[in-house]
């Protein structure tokens, strides 16, 4: 019988009961796990990158429809400072002017008769979040593809840090020690993709012309998107599937909630942000992303296997290890009874009272398991 079907490993419990608890994320340097790498990664990004100066960086022309190509051309932007106080990632403008008259680009509005001109959109960033965060212009458009992935290490200030990791540390330990490591982290970057994608298709649609509710009508190709939220938000939808009845302590109110109805609360809230337009409906769509892609992958672990398996060879190349002796019938091998002993020990005195080779060991077995599953 499998690791996740013995009498001590009950999914089902509430939190406090044997083995069911939110796992515990280690920071000891022995003891890393894939959530642990993720946190320390996130939290030094944003910090070498508060240390960073602002750069501007350019997004798209605007060109009002009526200026010849010729002109357009051979536009430069007038060199202007930056508008005081913008913040970081929000757009502004310097208008473009011929360099052969030195005059700017613009055509009269047939209604007003106003001048339009044309410009230059400049973001200003701190270094790694201008490089790295996601928009339909730089990872679309621009084939800038490693947006999908260095976006999700990227926060806007320290509260947008602080819940993300603060998810991540409660609920991701569960889903590791569900899927394994490898696995674990193949499913929390294909959320965080998954995240980027549905945010893509609706920046997509507002820029052909499909009405969109709310905040999603103002985005731009150039609107950008950061933040580990997609991922967390697949983390959070894993744990319904793993414990759904398990009981956690919300923050806000402080009330009891079974596992299920808080994740799928969660991603309901985000939905109806979406379609009432809340202020961050961009952020609300990577959030439903990360949610689908959580929901369909955590039934589907299968599809994980490989994701990250790139520049390792075919597993025909691989050295394979020595196969155990097995155990006669009726008889546990060493290993097995370790494994029962171990779990006992869980059953009675929790995780919390596993040594870290103890841990190495339960890891190790449920890995093999649901690797001959």
């Amino acid at each position: 019988m499998g690791i996740y079907d013995r009498p001590y490993i009950d999914n089902r419990r509430p939190s406090g009961g044997g083995g069911g608890g939110l796992n515990r994320v280690s920071f000891r340097p022995s003891e890393l796990s894939v959530t642990s790498w993720l946190i320390i990664i996130n939290v030094a990004i944003f910090f070498l990158n508060g240390t960073l100066p602002l750069v501007d960086i350019p997004d798209a022309r605007v060109i009002p429809s009526g200026i010849p190509q010729e002109v357009v051309d051979r536009a430069v932007p007038l060199d202007v400072d930056r508008p005081q106080g913008i913040p970081a990632g929000v757009a502004w403008r310097a208008p473009l002017i011929d360099q052969q008259t030195n005059q700017p680009l613009a055509v009269a509005n047939p209604e007003t008769g106003e001048p339009v001109g044309a410009a230059q959109i400049y973001r200003s960033w701190r270094p790694l979040n201008g490089y790295g965060h996601f928009s339909l212009l730089k990872g679309f458009q621009a084939l800038e593809v490693w947006r999908v992935v260095t976006f999700q290490f990227l926060h806007a200030d320290f509260l947008h840090l602080f819940f993300n990791m603060f998810g991540l540390f409660i609920f991701g330990g569960m889903v590791e020690q569900y899927l394994g490591r490898k696995k674990y982290l193949s499913y929390y970057l294909i959320c965080g993709i998954a995240g980027s994608l549905l945010y893509l298709v609706f920046t997509a649609l507002n820029a052909l012309g499909v009405p969109l509710p709310g905040t999603l009508a103002m985005t731009s190709t150039g609107t950008p998107l950061i933040g580990a939220s997609a991922g967390v938000f697949g983390v959070i939808v894993a744990c319904a599937r793993i414990a759904p009845d398990m009981r956690v302590m919300l923050l806000f109110p402080p009330i009891p909630l079974k596992m299920k109805w808080m994740a799928y609360g969660y991603v309901g809230i985000a939905a109806f942000n979406l379609i009432t337009g809340g202020g961050n409906a961009g952020g609300d769509a990577a959030h439903l992303g990360g949610a689908i892609a959580g929901f369909y992958f955590i039934r589907n672990q299968h599809l994980l296997r490989g994701f990250l398996d790139f520049g390792i060879g075919p597993p025909a190349q691989r050295k394979a290890k020595p196969k155990a002796a097995r155990p006669k019938p009726g008889q546990k091998s060493k290993d097995d009874a370790e494994v029962d002993r171990i779990l006992a020990k869980v059953s009675v005195e929790g995780l919390q009272s596993l040594t870290a080779k103890e841990k190495r060991t339960l890891e190790q077995a449920s890995r093999e398991t649901r690797d001959r599953a």
